[in-house]
């Protein structure tokens, strides 16, 4: 069932997304850790108000998280027009192969088409080819080539998509 993310659900959300980051323990430097913010201040991340989220849940348990914001060029910096940031998608491993992904991709790009966005942007690990691969075949493209981000310690593709929604179609929770 997907319903979409509050602030109280950051706990479980933080719990999703460090297993998912744990899955970067097998290509990243040794040591290497994500940045505090990126599970720590997931709630602030939600709390903000041009930030959506939504969450899947199976079993009163949630198993994968997906958010987007307006994007920008720097954080906190004046929004890029018609351009939305996912900054989050993330599946329980045990949830992996189920179709929860997909449930969550599509509950985005249907918002950020509700809300008028023409494209969005992620940034995904180069060497994530797992999600690489996801996201390809939700048409999802690679516009940069691999890139080192000092914040993350890793190297990063952009990719884009252009969300497409029927005209009066209901946006997902």
């Amino acid at each position: 069932m997907l319903r979409r993310a509050t602030v109280d659900d950051a706990p479980a959300i933080a719990r999703v997304t460090s297993a998912g980051f744990d899955t970067y323990r097998s290509f990243a430097p040794e040591r290497w850790e994500p940045p505090d913010d990126m599970i720590g201040g997931l709630g602030e991340r939600l709390a903000r108000p041009t930030a959506w989220g939504v969450v899947a849940e199976e079993d009163a348990a949630i198993v994968g998280f997906a958010a987007f914001i307006p994007a920008s060029d720097i954080p906190d910096g004046p929004p890029l027009p018609g351009l939305a940031h996912v900054w989050a998608v993330f599946v329980a491993p045990q949830a992996w192969g189920t179709g929860v992904a997909r449930e969550l991709m599509a509950a985005l790009l249907d918002e950020i088409g509700a809300q008028g966005f023409g494209e969005a942007r992620l940034f995904v690990a180069a060497e994530q080819r797992r999600a690489r691969a996801f996201y390809a075949r939700e048409g999802w493209r690679e516009v940069t080539e691999p890139e080192y981000v000092d914040r993350l310690g890793l190297d990063v593709v952009e990719m884009r998509v252009v969300p497409s929604r029927p005209t009066g179609a209901p946006a997902r929770p």
